[in-house]
């Protein structure tokens, strides 16, 4: 089986991989300020935090993927649950 499997809470995410024996997560994250479009004639820079947490096993990726104010909190309960997690930027600039 190929493919991808989406979850929408991080709870649901560590628990499914616990019980599969998936160690290793990787902790994409995006942290900087961009501009956006808040309304038709008005273009701001709002702060952009936000992660993507990945793990892969025979071929299936599992993905969860939300915003976040405390990535580093994050970072370190994933650590802290024994996951080897390798933390990756993905800022633009």
């Amino acid at each position: 089986m190929t493919g991808e499997r989406v979850f929408d809470s991080i709870d649901d995410f560590t628990a499914f991989l616990k019980k599969e024996g998936i160690g290793k997560i990787a902790f994409a994250e995006v942290c900087e300020r961009r501009a956006q479009q808040t309304k038709d004639d008005l273009l701001e820079v709002v702060v952009v935090r936000k992660v993507d947490l990945l793990a892969y096993k025979d071929a299936v990726i599992f993905k969860c993927a939300f915003a976040t104010d405390d990535l580093n909190e994050l970072y370190n309960s994933l650590v802290g649950q024994g996951f080897e997690v390798n933390r990756k930027s993905r800022n633009i600039t």
